[in-house]
């Protein structure tokens, strides 16, 4: 019981609130009319008596005694007591009496009894002059209040009844929406913005409905909002993350990849300094030294190339990626040729839009890379494809020269197929780094696989709207 009390606060306020009010204004109205039915029932009567001798007054100038004795007659029926007296005060009519003169002396006192109304008045008929003589008898004050009395319980029971019917009635209604609105105001306390309130009133009570769905609607809308950018910082700070954890990577990489050439490079200048050995033919130290510094310059060039992907301002144009293709086979035509690769490009005729300089060099790495690890006579396979929501390229070739079924992360740096790190045979090793990186600018994805003899990689491009 106190937890639906508890639950139902507002409707038993109403209601208890409710029932006292109309309890008090029943009890109110059964003792004014205790107190003021007796006197105002008095009053009314002998206002009503005073009426009736007055009008009996105005019509007598017009009115013969036996037409008067027809208006007392009908006036009688209301209570009233009428006589009529001659001058000499001998009784001349009396309902109920016959009309002739009666020998009866008239006996009129001024002060009438308790519980009476009483007046005389002369009245100069057509025929004659009367003397009217009327009482009334009306109930006693104390006996109006005691009949009250024995009545209030009669009508305070009922009207109790009905209001604590009525009470409770108006408590649900007027409590019922605003336990739905207190409801659902809770839920949005709890970050329910689905909630919705359906009192469709067009009073205030609607009204506050109405701005609460609106303001579930915004909070539900504003929540979602907040949900994306949150999921979408949390992304970017993920790969914020990685791209410093790569980049950590990058540098210890590098830096081993710098100290071997370097530590080459001190000891041949150590051995020709000094002149020892095979050291003293120093042309040819020299040139060696020279071809690991190209080496390191290679390097460091692509190290620059990396870093400035991430800096480069993206310019998106359209691109017909059939005619990129061919413009960066152009400069491997004589590689290909004395190789003897065949170089294939099928599938549908597609455009994408990217930003064409950062496209280009990561194309050409791809394809630079395709023809550097195919056999000679081997082949190169490029197929273009269209879907509803993408554009797919995949560059396939075969037979490798290595085995690279083995090899995993091919984007992470200084990676190479060729297994014994050989520089002249494998490269800087920051080729397909590059690529990854270029293609995380461009929003686009990269996937490469190899197998026992072949090489495919497929780059997926959202379809142009």
């Amino acid at each position: 019981m106190k937890r639906i009390i508890k639950r139902h606060r507002i409707t038993w306020k109403l209601f208890l609130l409710t029932v006292s009010l109309l309890i008090i204004a029943v009890l109110s109205t059964v003792g004014f009319l205790y107190a003021t039915l007796p006197s105002y029932y008095q009053s009314y009567r002998e206002e009503q008596f005073h009426t009736t001798m007055l009008d009996i007054k105005n019509i007598s100038q017009q009115t013969s005694s036996s037409e008067l004795i027809a208006t007392l007659d009908q006036l009688s029926d209301q209570g009233i007591r009428f006589s009529l007296w001659t001058e000499s005060n001998q009784l001349f009519y009396a309902p109920g009496f016959e009309r002739a003169p009666l020998r009866q002396a008239r006996s009129f006192n001024a002060n009438a009894p308790e519980g009476m109304i009483q007046e005389s008045l002369t009245l100069d008929l057509t025929d004659q002059t009367l003397i009217l003589d009327a009482n009334q008898m009306i109930q006693p004050i104390d006996e109006v209040k005691s009949v009250i009395l024995n009545l209030a319980p009669y009508i305070i029971l009922p009207l109790l009844l009905l209001a604590v019917l009525a009470a409770f009635l108006y408590s649900r209604t007027i409590s019922r929406p605003l336990l739905t609105l207190n409801q659902a105001t809770r839920e949005l306390a709890h970050l329910n913005f689905s909630v919705r309130t359906h009192h469709t009133s067009s009073d205030e009570l609607g009204d506050l409905s109405r701005n609460i769905n609106r303001l579930a609607t915004k909070l539900e809308s504003t929540m979602h909002s907040l949900q994306a950018s949150n999921e979408q910082l949390r992304l970017e700070s993920e790969k914020d993350r990685q791209r410093d954890t790569e980049r950590r990577h990058l540098f210890l990489a590098i830096s081993h990849e710098l100290k071997t050439p370097l530590t080459i490079i001190k000891g041949q200048i150590e051995g020709m300094s000094l002149n020892l050995g095979a050291y003293k033919d120093r042309d040819y130290y020299l040139e060696r030294a020279g071809q690991v510094i190209e080496n390191m310059e290679a390097l460091l060039a692509e190290l620059l190339e990396v870093a400035r992907v991430e800096q480069v301002a993206l310019e998106e144009h359209d691109i017909d990626l059939h005619q990129m293709l061919q413009q960066q086979l152009h400069p491997l035509e004589n590689f290909i040729t004395e190789r003897r690769l065949h170089v294939s490009m099928t599938g549908d005729a597609v455009s994408v839009r990217s930003d064409p300089s950062l496209l280009g060099r990561a194309l050409h790495n791809l394809l630079m890379n395709a023809v550097s690890y195919t056999a000679n006579a081997g082949t190169i396979q490029i197929t273009t494809h269209l879907t509803d929501t993408e554009t797919l390229l995949t560059i396939t070739n075969q037979p490798t020269l290595h085995d690279t079924s083995e090899t995993a992360d091919w984007f992470d740096p200084l990676v190479r197929s060729e297994q014994s790190r050989n520089r002249i045979h494998g490269g800087s090793g920051l080729g397909l780094y590059l690529v990854h990186q270029i293609m995380e600018r461009l929003g686009v994805a990269a996937h490469l696989h190899g197998t026992r003899d072949q090489v495919t990689v497929q780059i997926v491009f959202p379809k142009t709207s």
